[in-house]
């Protein structure tokens, strides 16, 4: 009867073990996934970007030199700063994506500069 009693005992412990595991790979799962999510949509900013002229952006204020365009998509909040750098001609474009995940505040940030003529 000691050794059905160990046997059950050792089971449940392996059991919860395995468990507590699975729950917080399903955790890690979730938030890798959002911030696959949230680099998705910094690119897909940056793209929009670079897909029209850079004088275009500035004119339409997609992006303004100096300052900042902000918006939300779904539980992201997003940024796109930019600055002219060191070279009169170059453009610092920055896109930061935002979200909050169980209290918790995350960002991703992706930046590149471009040529403006």
């Amino acid at each position: 009867m000691l050794d059905v009693l160990l046997a059950l005992f050792l089971f449940s412990l392996g059991f919860a073990v395995l468990f507590e595991l699975t729950s917080e790979a399903l955790s890690e799962s979730r938030k890798a996934m959002t911030l696959m999510e949230g680099a998705n949509l910094a690119q897909g900013k940056m793209d929009q970007l670079a897909v029209r002229n850079w004088r275009d952006n500035i004119a339409q204020r997609d992006c303004i030199p100096g300052g900042i365009v902000e918006g939300r998509e779904g539980k992201f909040r997003w940024q796109i700063s930019s600055d002219w750098h060191d070279i009169p001609h170059l453009l610092k474009v920055s896109v930061k994506v935002m979200w909050s995940e169980r209290g918790d505040p995350y960002q991703y940030k992706l930046e590149s500069l471009y040529a403006v003529e």
